[in-house]
């Protein structure tokens, strides 16, 4: 299956739980991605634990322009889950945005 789209935005990060607040942050990731993923310019969002590295979190966006990643930063539900978060042992957080020209599917 072949998918192919213009310019948009990535954005990488990672969460570092201390690993018995690990379950509670998986929680929480999922009902962040259930609320962004239905966002108007959100074109995928996942969040995922370390295979290797038990309570590191990675997550992966994608927004179709600066607007839409600005509308959700902003919002009220994402200030909730932000701050439920902010309530575990977080021991580190990177998040990274990049201009994408393009991306094609492998497959």
């Amino acid at each position: 299956m072949s998918e192919e789209s213009g310019r948009f935005l990535a954005l990488v990060g990672s969460y570092r739980l201390a690993p018995e607040d690990a379950p509670a942050f998986a929680e929480i990731a999922r009902r962040c991605v259930a609320l962004t993923v239905v966002k108007p310019g959100c074109l995928y969002f996942t969040i995922a634990e370390d295979v290797s590295a038990p309570g590191l979190f990675h997550l992966s966006e994608g927004w179709a322009d600066r607007a839409a990643l600005d509308a959700h930063l902003s919002s009220a539900d994402f200030a909730a889950i932000l701050a439920e978060a902010g309530r575990l042992r977080v021991l580190g957080r990177t998040a990274f945005v990049a201009e994408a020209s393009g991306r094609r599917s492998l497959f």
